[in-house]
Order: C-alpha cells, then structure tokens, then sequence
C-alpha cells in the first residue's frame, strides 16, 4: 500500500507514517454519529517539531456541525470544579495574565467561566448552540461559535482553550489567530494531550485519546516549545498531568487495566481495537505561554 507525504500542519517538515489510526465503530462525535468514509486513517509523525496527526483530516466543518447539533447534556452541567482543575486554572490566570479579561475558547455551558466569578469579564467561544445558551444564561459574554467571528480589534488579557487544540486542522493558524486577540503581556492557558505520556508508547494509535475521532492532531512539549517560538512567545509554565483529578481507586484500577492491555495489544492481539479509558493517566500537558 502506498502512503501519502503530507507535510505537517504546523512547521511544513516531512512526516512519516506512524501506523493506522484506531476509532470506535460507529464513530461518535459529541453524541452525533460522524460518517468517517470507506478510507482508513492514518497517523502521521513530523520529522521536525514532533506533531502527530491524523491523514486525511475529518473535515472542520463535519466536526463543527456534530458539536452544533449536539445535547447540552453531553457534557456536565455542573462539573466539580476541584476534580476538573478549574482552581489551578483561575490561580495561573490570577498569577500571570496582566488583567481580568478572559476568553474561554470552546467554553461549552460556560462551567469554568462561571466558576471564575463576577470579578472577571468573562467571555466565550462556543458552537454548540445549546450549550452557548446555558453559557450565556450564566452571564457568560458569548462572542460567537470560533476565531473566526471575533472582531479584529478586541483583545484579551487571558485566552484559554481547555481540551481544544486537538480539535485543529490548522493547529498554527489557531494559535497565531490566538496572540492577536492577546493584550500586551496577555496569556495563553491551554490543556491538551501528551503523545510521549507512558499509556499512549504502550498502547500506541489505540490509545483512548487517540482513538477519539475528533482529536486530529497530537502534541508533546517540543511542539508547543515551537508553537511558541515561531509566535514570540514565552513559555513561562508547563505542567505534565491527568485530564482531571481522580481517586486513588481509579488511578490503580485504570492503571492496571491500561497496562495489560497494552502488554496484550505489544503481543499483536486486538491491536485495531480502541483501548479502554485511562483518564487517571498524566497523559495531558498544562501549559502557559506570554505575549510580550
């Protein structure tokens, strides 16, 4: 079988074949299925910044159109703030951006937002209509669906994009996008998975962040070093960690299961079907970079 070259999205280095990609059958996309097509997927690694990335890319527009028409129950409507770290992120906002003007880019119902409080204005990015409405209902300021509805001339003193970078087809224009809208000394906050984390080596492309169809493109801190670089940006706080804060019980369990099967899947058994959760995994990288 022939593969492809595709450059990478982010520095336009060559890439090389990184193996099939695993997705669940049918897909599902924020509770909408997502008709993938006949043509299986496959991972991409680039030579020079790290980037993994899907080929060919589900297009924006079906994956905007599956979280438009989603449930507002898809996602927690009052999700703890402790477990889902949203004290860790009101603290690096309070600590490092220069003001109190926050954009939350895919703020979903406005949950972390709200958790911010009135002594912040708060703003919000959502495509999901329903959960745009629960936002909004929160006093959440919302702006629109993406980027792209914002005028030219607003600026931020902190810009976030929690589980959203992996969402990108176009991961550098996104962040060059994200440095305008910035105010001088403003910052950027962002959570997002880690390729080099221990589950995903052991597991590879069936890796339950990997095999979510929506994640498209995949990063290590070598990529966001060089994000960060070409944006003239400073990485003033980086952070290795889980996606939120579980129990002791779920780190073990979760664990022991997520090493088995990756121990099964070394040997070549069931290597196309997606692996089980391992949420407690510090599989995530938090991570803050500073306009000057």
């Amino acid at each position: 079988m022939t593969i492809d070259s595709p450059t990478c999205p982010i520095c336009a280095a060559p890439s090389r074949d990184a193996g099939r990609c695993v997705h669940p059958k049918p897909a599902m996309v924020a509770g909408v299925v997502l008709d993938l097509g006949e043509n299986a997927l496959r991972m991409r690694r680039c030579t020079s910044c790290a980037l993994r990335f899907k080929y060919p890319f589900v297009p924006d527009a079906d994956l905007i159109a599956c979280y438009a028409s989603s449930s507002g129950d898809n996602w927690e409507h009052d999700p703890n703030p402790i477990k889902r770290r949203f004290d860790t992120l009101r603290q690096l906002i309070e600590s490092n951006a220069p003001g109190k003007r926050v954009l939350d880019i895919g703020c979903s119902n406005g949950a972390l937002l709200k958790h911010l409080g009135e002594g912040f204005d708060r703003f919000g990015l959502e495509p999901s209509a329903e959960a745009s409405g629960v936002a909004s209902a929160r006093g959440i300021a919302m702006l629109g669906s993406t980027l792209d509805d914002l005028d030219a001339a607003v600026r931020f003193d902190a810009v976030l994009a929690i589980d959203v970078l992996e969402h990108l087809t176009n991961p550098a224009a996104f962040v060059r996008r994200v440095v305008e809208h910035l105010s001088p000394g403003g910052i950027f906050i962002a959570l997002t998975g880690d390729h080099e984390a221990f589950g995903w080596s052991l597991q590879g492309n069936a890796y339950w962040y990997a095999a979510l169809p929506e994640h498209q493109v995949f990063y290590c801190r070598h990529t966001i070093e060089h994000l960060a670089r070409i944006n003239g940006m400073n990485m003033i706080s980086y952070e290795r960690t889980s996606h939120a804060r579980q129990k002791s019980s779920r780190i073990i369990r979760d664990g022991i299961r997520g090493t088995l099967h990756g121990l099964i899947r070394k040997c070549g058994i069931a290597k196309h079907t997606p692996a089980p959760g391992w949420l407690p995994a510090r599989d995530h990288m938090l991570f803050v970079l500073k306009k000057p």
